[in-house]
């Protein structure tokens, strides 16, 4: 038992060591992904698949680490995960939420019905759901592949599950569109997951924010924007604030919470 603890420290040293010297090697720290597996009612092939297909075009770029759910851990052989996958590299979700700031990319390979209703219903108790609420309110990318979830993917009917309600089907649906609301980046096809994460490792995404995107705050009632350093904001988009009396607040480089690295000095350069 013990020596088996000591050969997985070392695998995780070298893991390490591995990263670390690429590193150097490339002059380039890669992208690091948390991918978050739910079990799901339909089997993860579909999921685990798409991200064999990931590691093995951004490999070079992108630091896949596995991060499974209790009930993964339960019902399915993690080295048949590993396997169909491409990937031997696990954390779990104690050590995720220690890592949670290195974090880059926050994804989920298959979207579990379980998991979109914990999210909906911001239900933090679950250790997985706490860090991903963590993540869209800290304003990290999070994407997920929504065929676990969606009652019209060709999934559903492969596996004879397609027989449900209108109303059942509907339902489902209406609770995938209000998670995109969340931030979470839904993606339907397997092109787009691809498409996704390249254009993410090859041009920094930057948050826009429109005329269009000022007149759904004003018509949700809200009066109040605030905004990530770097964000591009329109001058029509300005005008539209004007008007509609919204305030945006842009965050500075450095800045956390609304208050710069600065506020602490100023106190004490007035007493000077």
């Amino acid at each position: 038992m013990f020596s088996g603890r000591q050969s997985v420290l070392a695998e995780l040293i070298l893991r390490e060591l591995f990263y670390r010297n690429m590193d150097r090697r490339e002059n380039q720290k890669p992208k690091r992904m948390l991918a978050l597996l739910f079990w799901q009612m339909n089997g993860m092939d579909e999921g685990l698949d798409r991200l064999k297909e990931l590691k093995e075009r951004c490999g070079r770029d992108i630091r896949i680490q596995l991060c499974p759910d209790d009930p993964v851990l339960d019902q399915c052989d993690t080295a048949k995960i590993a396997s169909q996958s491409g990937i031997d590299d696990w954390i779990s979700l104690d050590h995720a939420e220690k890592e949670k700031e290195k974090v880059d990319y926050f994804y989920i390979p298959f979207l579990s019905f379980s998991a979109v209703s914990d999210l909906l219903r911001f239900n933090d108790a679950q250790k997985a759901t706490r860090l991903l609420l963590w993540a869209l309110m800290r304003g990290k990318q999070v994407s997920a592949y929504t065929a676990g979830a969606d009652p019209y993917h060709g999934g559903w009917k492969a596996a004879g599950l397609d027989n449900g309600t209108p109303f059942l089907k509907h339902e489902m649906q209406r609770q995938l569109q209000k998670l995109g609301g969340f931030g979470i980046r839904l993606l339907k096809h397997p092109s787009e997951i691809l498409a996704y994460f390249l254009h993410s490792i090859r041009h920094e995404e930057k948050q826009i924010i429109t005329a269009e995107t000022i007149k759904k705050q004003a018509e949700a009632g809200l009066r109040y924007i605030e905004v990530k350093a770097g964000t591009v904001i329109t001058p029509l988009a300005r005008d539209v604030a004007q008007e509609f009396q919204i305030k945006i607040n842009e965050k500075r480089a450095g800045e956390i919470n609304g208050y710069g690295n600065r506020s602490r000095q100023g106190n004490g350069d007035k007493k000077r």
